[in-house]
């Protein structure tokens, strides 16, 4: 079904634009998590990235002044980018893995049965026979008891992502409520002097600062991603 990825809304087929938004819809919801997750990820290397060019910048400033540089390790290991993944992306990751499990679990017990009971004549006699279909049996068993306990794993995120989708729309519902883009605009000095990707960052900084201030959220990936879905509809939609 349609999907609108601001509005975390489904529509039936043959809608292109979302009633609420007005944002254009993506095919389906798993669509609209994947394009989520790119745009975190390039996001967070856009900030990374500026971030090395002002460190750059201020380093040569320093540099023509007369003042030693900082002495920095000649390499430094850079930090693994950390995108936020929801309760229901989780869900469905786990899902998606269970029924990989049940389906290679459900061929190798087919074929190990198939064995046992001499359906299938296999090319081997004696030790060698019974060592090959018992480690088909023993394959078999084990995917099973993976595709059990992460079906399980997937069932108990259920409470989760209903708290987690509550908790996202209540935040983002609070923040709309109480600043406007211009709001957040106004916290930004010297913007003639800013290019469209700087005053992005500021814009995105400021967001950042408010939901941290205003709210407890131990999670910095998911306030990044809290961060992108307010930028989108404040200044995208």
């Amino acid at each position: 079904m349609a999907y609108c990825p601001k509005c975390d809304m489904e529509f039936v087929d043959g809608i292109t634009v979302c009633t609420d938004c007005g944002g254009p819809l993506v095919e389906s919801e798993e669509a609209a998590k994947a394009m989520k997750k790119r745009e975190q990820e390039e996001n967070y290397l856009k900030q990374q990235e500026y971030l090395s060019r002002l460190t750059r910048e201020l380093e040569a400033q320093a540099g023509e002044s007369g003042e030693a540089p900082e002495e920095k390790p000649a390499y430094a290991a850079p930090e693994p980018v950390k995108v936020y993944e929801s309760s229901s992306q989780k869900y469905d990751n786990l899902r998606s893995s269970a029924s990989a499990f049940l389906i290679v679990g459900g061929v190798l017990l087919a074929a190990s049965a198939a064995c046992w009971l001499g359906i299938v004549n296999l090319p081997m006699t004696g030790t060698s026979k019974l060592i090959f279909q018992g480690a088909l049996s023993a394959m078999a068993l084990f995917s099973l008891i993976v595709f059990f306990k992460t079906s399980n794993q997937a069932k108990s995120l259920v409470p989760e992502i209903t708290r987690e989708k509550n908790q996202t729309q209540e935040i983002i519902s609070w923040f709309l409520g109480q600043w406007k883009a211009q709001d957040i605009d106004s916290q930004i000095p010297g913007q003639d002097a800013l290019s469209q990707e700087e005053m992005s960052l500021k814009r995105f900084q400021v967001i950042q600062d408010y939901l941290v201030t205003g709210r407890d959220l131990p999670d910095p990936a998911y306030v990044d991603a809290l961060c992108e879905e307010l930028y989108g509809r404040l200044y995208e939609s």
